[in-house]
């Protein structure tokens, strides 16, 4: 998902392009303690113009590899997101309100900061690493080796304790987002209770929302306990065993002693760095197990399985043009030229199920349901009159076939008779094919 991307490779190359400069610029400060220490006045200031340029450099690279990191994970968003909407859009029998939502939170609350958040945890995890080796580096050359080996064993704990760990990390990573999931979901069905039912339902909604919550913020709390376990162990190590050295060796001569003053800001941040090392070794196997999360998203989308073995017997269909009642299956085999049907009965008979089969054997024809927006929502219109701009909008496409499931409702009987003679007039030029209830003590053929 990365690697294939060339804006994450430029920050790549450019994060190690930082660290080689700051690594660099290191040596200088080192080798100025070291010109003080021998009263080398000159040499001092020749290394510490040296480690302001090198420095200046390095921090230039750090904000070209963030602006790329930027772009790079907004364009592997967007492919993400364009790649799961047609693998979740490729049959009807995705269609459902559930996946709709799922999708929508997904893409937007879990897949948006989970690949800014991988994007940017990468590369501050290479970055982190190369200062640390490349410190420990220019400690050897200055120092000597017993420095540079205390720190370096801590970092061998802290990989042995985060590979000990690494399944109950990976188990958490989607106990988290399915949690999250779960909690997101909960808000819209809140919302409806307190704000169109009773006390009773809104406090009972907020009970909802919490326990979810709540549930969400305890798989927080267990994975950052273990994370700072796992980054405070290796720098309690590393500084028992540097005090250990500076207490029981005969480390110091003048020029070791110059060449540690010097380093002292760039000690502490490479302890710094082993704990943020030590975090990021623990959150690898995370962000690893969330991607691969996004990766299966689509097969966890539930799928209507027998949409096409549907019993249809109770649905009636009437073929307006030939004045006769005709068999669903009939209709589903002659999806060609002009007409008007009309599909009725009753609630779970099959209507929409009907509706859905078509549109999955016919890709271009255009199906509006209540629940369809092809429309900015946000126009102030009422239902019905945006019931009326959706068809009216499908009509103006043109397409071979138009569907149309309760476009009647919430509309009064003019608006009613309006849309009536829209679809009579246009199928003379598509097949439209409508869903109706039967209104009590209407019979199928009423109306037609």
């Amino acid at each position: 998902m990365f690697l294939s991307d060339k804006r994450f490779l430029c920050a790549l190359a450019f994060t190690l392009s930082q660290q080689s400069l700051l690594a660099t610029s290191t040596y200088c400060i080192a080798l100025a303690g070291i010109a003080l220490a021998n009263g080398n006045i000159n040499h001092a200031l020749e290394n510490i113009s040296l480690f302001f340029m090198f420095a200046l450099t390095a921090y230039i690279s750090s904000s070209a590899a963030t602006l790329l990191s930027t772009r790079a994970s907004n364009n592997i968003w967007k492919k993400y997101s364009t790649a799961t909407l047609l693998a979740a859009t490729e049959s009807v029998q995705y269609a459902s309100e559930k996946n709709k939502q799922s999708i929508a939170q997904w893409l937007a609350a879990e897949a948006l900061p989970t690949i800014a958040h991988a994007c940017e945890f990468y590369l501050e995890m290479v970055s982190v690493a190369l200062n640390i080796v490349l410190t420990l580096a220019v400690f050897h050359m200055a120092m000597g080796w017993e420095i540079a080996s205390s720190i370096s064993a801590s970092l061998v704990v802290s990989f042995a304790l985060v590979m000990l760990l690494r399944r109950r990390i990976e188990r958490l990573a989607g106990t988290m987002q399915h949690r999250r999931q779960d909690a997101l979901l909960s808000i819209e069905p809140v919302w409806t209770c307190s704000m169109f039912g009773s006390r009773k339902m809104r406090a009972a909604g907020l009970r909802i929302l919490d326990d979810k919550t709540h549930q969400y913020f305890r798989e927080i709390n267990r994975y950052a306990m273990l994370e700072q376990v796992v980054a405070c162990c290796p720098i309690i190590i590393s500084t028992l065993a540097l005090i250990g050295v500076f207490q029981f060796t005969e480390l110091f001569r003048a020029s070791i002693a110059g060449a540690l003053v010097a380093l002292l800001p760039r000690s502490l941040q490479v302890f710094g760095n082993v704990h943020a090392l030590s975090v990021y070794l623990s959150q690898f196997f995370l962000v690893g197990a969330k991607l691969r999360n996004l990766d299966g998203f689509c097969a966890g989308l539930e799928k209507h399985q027998r949409m096409h073995e549907e019993p249809l017997q109770s649905v009636s269909v009437w073929d307006s043009m030939a004045q006769k009642e005709i068999r669903p299956s009939d209709l589903i085999q002659e999806l060609q030229g002009t007409g008007r049907y009309r599909v009725t009965g009753e609630n779970g008979s099959g209507k929409s199920t009907l509706l859905k089969i078509i549109k999955d054997r016919a890709a271009d024809a255009i199906l509006i349901t209540p629940e369809t927006h092809f429309l900015d929502a946000s126009s102030g219109l009422s239902t019905g009159q945006g019931r009326i701009k959706e068809i009216e909008n499908g009509l103006s496409m043109a397409p071979a076939i138009l569907m149309l499931d309760e476009w009647d409702a919430n509309l009064d009987e003019g608006n009613c008779l309006k849309i009536d003679r829209l679809l009579d007039e246009a199928s003379r030029r598509m097949l439209i094919i409508e869903v109706r209830h039967l209104r009590p003590r209407e019979h199928p053929s009423a109306g037609r």
